[in-house]
């Protein structure tokens, strides 16, 4: 792309003038990308900051979550915002404002109510989640549209990332974490006898929400005190050793991951021009170095980077060879009843044993769809993921294609 294009503004050239120095570096692919965000914390804030300094065309920046005080020593984009406003309103605004040449769309929802079709007009999709189900979710969606995931994530001084290439490499569904035993403050984990020492914190939240009708702050003393005092006599009463003391009760009832900016920054600048790469490579451009497939795992400590080899796995329920996918067209205003007709009609067997139903994911619940409604009064979209079930040989996903 010449210095001199017209795809660019006197400004836009001086503006990215030391990028354009770059061999093989097209700016013009980066104008035209349109690049997705889920989640704009303390990865998703750096990423979003380096792209749109890059120069990216435009950026939808999608997150559910309102700006806390904690937020502050690791999310630059929320410096001068306040308390309580929308995380994604508060980066678009602060991005328009470091480059003015980038779009950004804010979405203040959830990823399962995201309008689908802005999955599927995004080049390639990043996510900064902090929950394996927000990364199923986001996983399903970049599976059917085949769009690569760039994932990251942070710990401690410790941080990953991993792109998904849908049918290339694994996706997240390829091998599920197993199900093991967790300290998680969950009601039928601590109903009766506490079984482990840090079941008697889990039971004092409990008990002051059940007194108190709110949950506990952490950041509040008189609260903390409470709790710890609460699980102190439940640790004697059981010979659970040591005491409880006020930090300790903190860790355990503040359940966010220890995070710091200096690691925030390795991972999202690894993201960040793992991006570039992508998009590059998508558009036919391969001078900036093949994109990475494999996943990364960053230690701070020794500042080495391991890779790791991440086969797809052909039985896997969401891109494996055996996965059913079916596109179909219908109005609004048909019942939905219809979906499962046109699935018989088109060969795919009912499950004498089951019935048939449709199911859609709806803030990581699976809610069930009303067959004897309308398209419209289930409040169903263009380019809905559904899953079918109840029929011979397994789930059935469905992408509808509203006439």
């Amino acid at each position: 792309m010449s210095f001199f294009s017209k795809e660019f503004t006197p400004d836009e050239r001086d503006l990215y003038d030391r990028q354009f120095r770059l061999n093989g570096w097209d700016q013009k692919i980066l104008k035209e990308s349109k690049v997705l965000i889920a989640g704009v914390g303390g990865l998703g804030c750096e990423t979003a900051k380096n792209l749109a300094m890059l120069g990216v065309g435009t950026l939808y920046l999608v997150d559910l979550d309102i700006i806390e005080h904690s937020n502050l020593n690791r999310q630059i984009l929320f410096s001068d915002a306040k308390m309580g406003e929308p995380k994604a309103n508060v980066a678009a605004r602060k991005l328009k404002e470091i480059n003015t040449h980038v779009k950004t769309y804010p979405f203040y929802t959830s990823l399962e109510r995201l309008d689908p079709r802005v999955y599927a007009a995004s080049d390639i999709i990043i996510g900064g989640l902090d929950s394996m189900n927000a990364r199923y979710n986001l996983n399903a969606q970049c599976v059917r549209f085949r769009k690569p995931l760039l994932d990251g994530g942070v710990s401690g001084y410790h941080g990953h990332i991993y792109t998904i290439f849908p049918h290339e490499n694994a996706c997240f569904e390829c091998y599920p974490l197993p199900a093991i035993e967790s300290d998680e403050m969950a009601a039928c984990t601590v109903v009766g006898k506490p079984r482990k020492r840090v079941h008697c914190v889990f039971k004092g939240y409990l008990y002051f929400e059940e007194k108190y009708d709110n949950p506990p702050d952490p950041k509040n003393e008189q609260h903390v005190i409470f709790i710890m005092e609460y699980a102190n006599r439940l640790a004697e009463e059981n010979n659970f050793l040591p005491l409880f003391k006020k930090d300790e009760v903190v860790h355990l009832i503040n359940r966010h991951d220890p995070g710091v900016i200096t690691i925030n920054s390795i991972i999202a600048s690894i993201q960040s021009h793992e991006s570039v790469k992508i998009l590059h490579w998508l558009k036919g451009n391969k001078s900036l170095g093949e994109p990475i497939k494999e996943y990364l795992v960053f230690n701070a400590m020794t500042m080495k980077i391991y890779p790791i080899e991440k086969k797809i796995n052909l039985e896997c329920p969401q891109c494996g060879e055996n996965v059913r996918r079916v596109n179909i067209k219908i109005k609004k205003s048909s019942q939905a009843q219809k979906i499962i007709d046109i699935l018989t009609n088109n060969g795919y067997d009912l499950n004498p044993e089951m019935e048939p139903m449709l199911t859609i994911m709806d803030f990581n619940m699976i809610k069930e769809i009303d067959l004897d409604k309308t398209i419209a009064e289930n409040e169903l979209r263009h380019l809905e993921l559904l899953t079918a079930v109840g029929f011979n040989g397994g789930s059935i996903f469905i992408t509808l294609k509203l006439k």
